[in-house]
């Protein structure tokens, strides 16, 4: 059965090299200041950043466009970070990325990505939530309802057991496309009825890389 860990550092992501484990999570804690920072940035409709980066070379300065010299310094190299550790990890020459501010609910129904690794990590405003093994319907995942508030309900047993991903948390899960199977089961948190910002840092294995 699959499983996830919560792990002390990003050292510890070959734990998902064990057919067993298909997510990992490793928390930290954010600047005070940086919420704040990217919130008011955000509310000003930056444009999304998405390219395929050869993992030898990083070009941020798009994602980070319009920021504050702190913010942009800091989180340009936060970012530097957590792609190059995850590209080790993944063996990957090349990596999709996507840096953006989301007000909208991007993905409200439960799935698995057409990856082999994505990570994901949220600056600002609510983490990605994911459900554990033991309160999933792997089978009503093959042919979800149209509405995805039905699928969710068909695909998640116990919705009191699904996780949320804090504040900077980072979540490295195995895709649909990994050889172990059981990629993990995952989505962006609702927030469009509420008004709530966030701020996303997505990075996944590009195929043939």
């Amino acid at each position: 059965m699959s499983a996830w860990q919560t792990c002390p550092s990003l050292e510890d992501l070959d734990l998902l090299h064990r057919a067993e484990v298909n997510l990992v999570s490793v928390r930290r804690t954010l600047p005070a200041w940086l919420d704040a920072s990217l919130t008011t940035w955000a509310r000003g409709a930056p444009a999304k950043f998405d390219q395929i980066l050869r993992t030898d070379r990083y070009d941020l300065s798009g994602a980070t466009h319009g920021l504050p010299e702190a913010t942009r310094l800091w989180l340009t190299s936060d970012v530097a970070v957590l792609l190059g550790r995850f590209a080790h990890f993944a063996g990957a020459s090349r990596l999709r990325v996507s840096f953006s501010a989301v007000r909208s609910d991007q993905c409200r129904r439960f799935h698995m990505d057409d990856v082999r690794y994505r990570l994901v990590t949220t600056y600002a405003g609510p983490g990605t939530e994911w459900v554990p093994e033991h309160a999933l319907c792997r089978e009503a995942l093959e042919h979800p309802a149209d509405c995805p508030c039905d699928a969710n309900q068909a695909i998640v047993r116990n919705a009191s057991a699904v996780r949320h991903a804090g504040p900077g948390e980072i979540v490295v899960m195995k895709g649909a496309l990994h050889p172990h199977g059981l990629g993990a089961v995952h989505r962006s948190p609702p927030i469009e009825a509420t008004g709530q910002l966030r701020v996303v840092l997505i990075a996944s294995t590009v195929e043939g890389s």
